[in-house]
């Protein structure tokens, strides 16, 4: 009898976590597990690549839909009673306060459930899920992005493993205190060169102004670091720079993004392409990669632009050097505007720089889909 396994994500928009798992997927063993995919929300763009073997569940389906109601109506509340007071609460902490009673347990048992995120799908796996073994990755760096941690601690506490996603991401979680050490399993995200070279040969016609060509992709929130990167852009437009600077992504922040684009004028330097199923052509298309992320718990674009053997700069985020050698691979900027955009200069100006970086990228050989996929087809069937 096959190996019953569940995946839960919140979605499959254009993320790192998501195009992890969608490069994971095919490369399971289907001869020896079923595989359920439970999502909170459905028709995003990385849907189009789950296997046809999946079986997709959408979470609205357990929904309770008279508690749904109230429940949602509470949640509503108790966000801008946050605001009111000051008091920092993550979302999906707030969401899962008020709302996990609106959700009915998945009726199936498994016999393995992983919550491919913090968060909500963690909180609904430990609690929500019948499973002989539960499995969470932590694919951000929770210390870091307003997670209460006495909050989650409960519920990695019931988790039989944990997956951070980088060896710093480890020691990072291992030094805060609260995610016990004992059931770690790192797993890198799971990236794929061949689909990466190819599906960056498809076409793209945004990407096409004179001057330095920058791309940074990635969802329009606080985490990522648009507004420092929209800082950064006025900095090297005042200081004479020929560039266009294209970010491929959607979120929460687009509004905040587009007004400060407005305010500084520069609209013919700063292009906001939205959501794309397929960035990569974006990324190939660039000069420079540019990554302003505040934190993150591996840096997956990264890795995709490193395979695509484009120049990064990338802010100082801790597990950052785990991917970039400062002047050999990449260049690492500080966490600010003018940090950011001094080194795309350094990297814009030295060009014997750029060049020993890219020889440098065409040496390295990212095998994580073949080895991180070992790993959790052992972790799954164990």
């Amino acid at each position: 009898m096959k190996i019953q396994v569940l995946f839960f994500i919140e979605s499959l928009q254009c993320g790192g976590a998501e195009k992890s798992i969608v490069s994971l997927l095919p490369l399971l063993d289907y001869d020896k597990m079923d595989v359920d995919l439970l999502l909170s929300k459905r028709g995003c763009v990385f849907e189009q690549y789950v296997p046809e073997g999946v079986r997709i569940l959408d979470l609205d389906a357990y929904a309770r839909p008279l508690w749904y109601s109230l429940y949602q109506l509470l949640f509503s509340l108790r966000l801008r009673w946050n605001r009111l007071i000051g008091k920092q609460e993550y979302g999906s902490e707030t969401r899962w306060r008020t709302m996990h009673r609106a959700y009915l347990p998945l009726e199936k048992h498994y016999d393995v459930a992983i919550a491919y995120q913090q968060g909500w799908p963690t909180y609904y796996i430990i609690y929500k899920v019948s499973a002989d073994k539960k499995i969470t990755w932590i694919n951000s760096d929770i210390t870091q992005a307003g997670y209460n941690l006495s909050f989650n601690r409960q519920f990695y506490n019931q988790t039989d493993l944990i997956v951070p996603v980088s060896d710093r991401l480890k020691q990072i979680l291992a030094a805060s205190g609260y995610v016990p050490t004992d059931r770690f399993f790192p797993v890198s995200d799971i990236v794929n060169p061949d689909l990466i070279r190819t599906m960056a040969q498809q076409p793209q016609t945004a990407v096409s102004n004179p001057g330095w060509k920058l791309v940074t992709v990635g969802r329009m929130v606080s985490v990522k670091g648009y507004d420092m990167a929209v800082d950064a852009a006025k900095i090297l437009r005042d200081s004479g720079l020929q560039f266009c600077w294209y970010f491929v992504g959607d979120g929460a922040e687009r509004k905040g993004i587009e007004d400060l684009v407005e305010k500084y004028d520069l609209h013919a330097h700063v292009f906001l392409l939205g959501e794309q199923a397929n960035p990569y052509p974006y990324m190939n298309a660039c000069d420079i990669y540019v990554q302003t992320s505040r934190n993150e718990g591996f840096g997956l674009t990264i890795a995709e632009a490193k395979i695509l053997c484009k120049p990064v700069v990338s802010t100082n985020f801790p597990v950052v050097h785990d991917q970039i050698s400062d002047g050999q691979n990449g260049l690492v900027a500080e966490m600010n505007a003018q940090g950011i955009a001094h080194t795309i200069l350094r990297m814009v100006n030295d060009q014997q720089l750029r060049e020993t970086i890219v020889r440098n990228l065409h040496h390295e050989h990212n095998a994580t889909a073949k080895i991180e996929s070992v790993k959790v087809n052992t972790l799954i069937c164990s």
